[in-house]
Parts: C-alpha cells; structure tokens; sequence
C-alpha cells in the first residue's frame, strides 16, 4: 500500500541571544535553568528522527526540514517564508509555556486568527490532531497535564501573507515548564528522555496523519 507524501517544516522556536523580527531569543525557563530555546530545538531533532523512522516504517516519502538547526534566532516571518520556499505542507512550530503564577499545567496548540488566515478549517483541524497526539503522549507519563485546546492567535509565524496559502501551520505549546513537576517530568527525571521520545513519536504520527 502506498503511503503519504509531502514535505514537513519543523520549526523550534526563538534561539540565538538577541530579538530578530520579533522572536525573541528566549521566553520560558524551568527552575532547574533549562532554556526553552534549547527545549524546542531538541524536540525538533527528535521529532525528525521519529517522522525518518515512520516514513521508513510506513513508506511514506516524506522531506522533512527544519527551520534552525543550530543555536541561531530567525525572524517570525522568516520561519513562515522559509516554509512557502520549501513549498511546504505542513509548518509545525515548538514551543514551551510559562504562566506569570508559576501554576499553570497543559498543552495547547494555536493557529493564526481569522479572517487573515485563509486556510483556518484546515488548519484548526490539522492543529487538533497535534493537540491530541501531544496530550495523550504527556497524559501517559503524567496524568495531571491539561487539554487546553485549540485557539485562535494572532501570529507573525503563521500568517498567510509569508506562509501562503499551500502551508497549514500550528504552533504547539507542548507544556508549561516553569514549575518543578514538568521540568522533572520533561528534563531531569530517570524517564525523561522517554518522555520527549514518546511526544516526539506522537507529533511525527500526527503530522503523518495531517499529509
């Protein structure tokens, strides 16, 4: 049986250690000193080697690129223009939250507000199968996350006038990481590395299912 085709952008969020075009070089932080910046680029790379894997598996032919593979910032419209050159399907930027209380817990995945986005349906239903994958992946190792759901944002990186109209994009905020239970959970526990392996496989199952 045939599989899916298409090219998917991962996008991880901020980097680098000054603003450009509106991304900043660094947002959350967990209490133990974790960067996101530094988060979202790991997720990234595992988020590609699990699409690899599944494409091999499943014998999909899928080109799979990413928007900074190093410790470098890139312009909000920057990411989104990166995607319509590479003609892109999917767009999916990596991020992590943190609330200003500090008690805060799940995920959420947000797409650009109507009615500039002209792709909105599609996208909001793209963004729900990200939204569940993610969930149930951090649900299975910590029962206390939150489904916080889909939203609609206004967002530089989403927009259609530098995505385009071919690209579906979503941003995913994968969990809030200001607090020690997730930065156990995500960065300092024994099973940690299992964790991001298992929403890494989520989101690659996901984006497969969006092709």
């Amino acid at each position: 049986m045939a599989g899916k085709k298409g090219t998917i952008v991962i996008d991880p969020g901020h980097g680098g250690h000054a603003e450009v075009g509106g991304s900043s070089p660094n947002n959350a932080v967990t209490p133990s000193g974790v960067l996101e910046k530094n988060m979202t680029l790991r997720m990234a790379f595992l988020v590609r080697e699990a699409l690899q894997e599944a494409a091999q598996a499943g014998n999909h032919t899928l080109k799979v690129l990413m928007t900074r593979e190093t410790d470098k910032n890139i312009g909000l419209a920057d990411r989104a223009r990166f995607a319509k050159n590479s003609n892109a399907d999917l767009l999916l930027s990596l991020h992590f939250n943190a609330s200003n209380a500090h008690n805060a817990r799940g995920v959420e995945t947000l797409v650009d507000r109507k009615p500039r986005n002209t792709n909105h349906p599609a996208e909001v239903a793209y963004a729900r199968l990200i939204q569940k994958a993610v969930f149930n992946a951090i649900k299975a190792h910590d029962p206390k996350t939150k489904d916080r759901g889909v939203k609609d944002q206004s967002l530089k990186a989403l927009d259609d006038n530098h995505l385009g109209n071919k690209t579906r994009g979503c941003m995913v905020e994968i969990e809030f990481i200001d607090r020690k239970d997730t930065d156990e959970l995500l960065n300092l526990s024994a099973n940690a590395p299992q964790v991001r392996r298992d929403i890494a496989r989520a989101i690659a199952d996901a984006l497969i299912a969006a092709l």
